[in-house]
């Protein structure tokens, strides 16, 4: 259940705490007066974490934690609290809250800046928790993680539940790193769990965050080498999967496979913060069971292949387990126009967007040009589309401030196309990468685009046309050769 941190004021604190208060004492605190509703998340169970701000420094204490408070209509109130007085300023660039947004104040606003109050994540009620003390449940992963010892857990506390797909109860820290499987923070707090009762599985996640920031050529080839003798040493109990897959920050990130096998595999999202999920033999029957899938919420980045269909697009599109995606490949799923017609307000973080071999047509361009989220889109593929110029004129019309990499390859264009995106080259500011391979492009194409002012542009790759090297040989961003 949701946890709040909310601010007690200099006057307040000091009241009960006297001009000098010192750390480590406990206030006994049972109650925090408000009828704030942002406090309403805790009203069904949770706790309130209860900060103030001390001179001269303004170092951050956090001096009473109310569990499972109650409203009386005046006020929040819950057992004393014996949590000791406690020092947390050293969490300030930790804590993120639920909005992702964290502690962020000038220097001399910080009580300000915590006036109102802000929903922990879980990560950030771990951290907490973890300065004060207080114990978190021990930690029981579906597989061994580790050597042999004592207090080192052997299997999942219970398994999922068949009718309602909800994961085991059990350890608190691996749950952080599952809620949370883009940030690093989590995983650095269950490494140094790890790494508490000699655990190899911590000295990897922590050898991992290192490989992925800044290293001398030598002390990265010094961790690669005791990663990859951790790993051949205990892969096999860390990763108990027989899907492909890879890995990042010491857990698997991406897997692929058959739909079905990855479904049947749904151990595996008990344990590893998967991110990335490639699957084949996808069709409308099985994209119904994955939008159940309690795990989908986690992917940002899904690629299928198979016969989806129409329909089965639209069932994926539509899922609210989806929304979350940032990449979505639907690589030869037998699309048409009426699929992305279907795209309408959904998907409103997706900026990789590959609809490459599927034929959507000129409908299918102007479906997509009334999705509503089109204009956020980076990453474009409209290869193998059935596409013609008279389905591009409008595309070019439409402003795409965002749009990095346009894929046109293989469609029914010719060098007239060139005098369209020269025409419209305004519309496209950020475009670096523009594909147009296997069309009936010529020299000509090439000699109507010196004058296309694409101010960001670095590559135009116009291979397997009637355009030679040697054509382009003046043109450092072109890129072309018949074969």
């Amino acid at each position: 259940m949701p946890d709040v941190m909310v601010i007690v004021s200099k006057a307040v604190f000091e009241k009960a705490a006297g001009k000098t208060p010192k750390l480590g004492d406990q206030l006994g605190m049972d109650r925090y007066v408000t009828a704030n509703k942002a406090l309403e998340p805790v009203r069904g169970g949770g706790k309130l974490y209860l900060v103030t701000v001390r001179p001269p420094n303004e170092a951050l204490w956090l001096v009473a934690v109310l569990e499972n408070p109650k409203f009386d209509g005046k006020q929040w109130k819950a057992k004393p609290c014996t949590t000791p007085m406690t020092d947390i300023s050293s969490l300030r660039s930790k804590i993120k809250f639920d909005s992702g947004k964290g502690i962020s104040a000038a220097a001399g606003t910080l009580g300000m800046s915590l006036q109102t109050p802000r929903v922990l994540s879980v990560t950030d009620t771990v951290l907490l928790d973890n300065m004060l003390g207080i114990a978190a449940p021990a930690p029981t992963p579906a597989a061994p993680i580790g050597t042999k010892g004592e207090g080192i857990p052997k299997g999942p506390d219970k398994p999922r539940d068949a009718n309602t797909g909800e994961r085991r109860q059990g350890d608190a820290l691996l749950q952080a790193v599952l809620d949370d499987p883009l940030s690093d923070a989590p995983r650095q707090v269950y490494a140094d769990a790890l790494q508490a009762r000699n655990d190899p599985r911590g000295e990897l996640i922590q050898i991992d965050l290192a490989l992925a920031g800044p290293l001398s050529i030598r002390k990265r080839d010094i961790l690669k080498r005791q990663r990859d003798a951790l790993l051949k040493a205990n892969a096999t109990t860390w990763f108990p999967t027989k899907l492909a897959y890879r890995t990042s920050g010491g857990f698997i990130s991406s897997v692929s496979g058959s739909l079905g096998k990855i479904l049947k595999d749904a151990d595996l999202f008990d344990t590893q913060p998967v991110v990335e999920l490639h699957a084949t033999d996808v069709d409308e029957k099985a994209v119904a069971k994955l939008v159940k899938a309690p795990w989908l919420g986690r992917i940002r980045h899904l690629a299928l292949k198979g016969s989806l269909g129409d329909d089965g697009f639209v069932v994926l599109a539509s899922s609210p387990a989806v929304q979350q995606l940032t990449e979505l490949n639907a690589l030869g799923t037998r699309l048409t126009a009426d699929a992305i017609a279907a795209l309408d307000g959904y998907l409103p973080n997706c900026h990789t967007l590959v609809l490459t071999a599927n034929n959507i047509g000129d409908k299918g361009v102007d479906a997509l040009l009334a999705w509503k989220h089109l204009g956020q889109v980076e990453t474009l593929y409209l290869s193998r589309c059935g596409i013609t110029k008279k389905g591009l004129t409008s595309f070019f019309n439409t402003k795409l401030p965002r749009l990095v990499k346009l894929t046109l390859s293989d469609n029914a264009l010719d060098d007239s196309i060139a005098e369209l995106i020269t025409a419209k080259a305004a519309n496209f500011p950020a475009l670096q990468h523009l594909e147009i391979k296997g069309a009936k492009l010529s020299p000509k194409f090439v000699a109507a685009m010196k004058d296309a002012k694409l101010s960001a542009i670095r590559r135009v790759d116009v291979r397997k046309n009637k355009i030679k090297e040697s054509d382009v040989a003046d043109m450092p961003v072109f890129r072309g050769g018949i074969q």
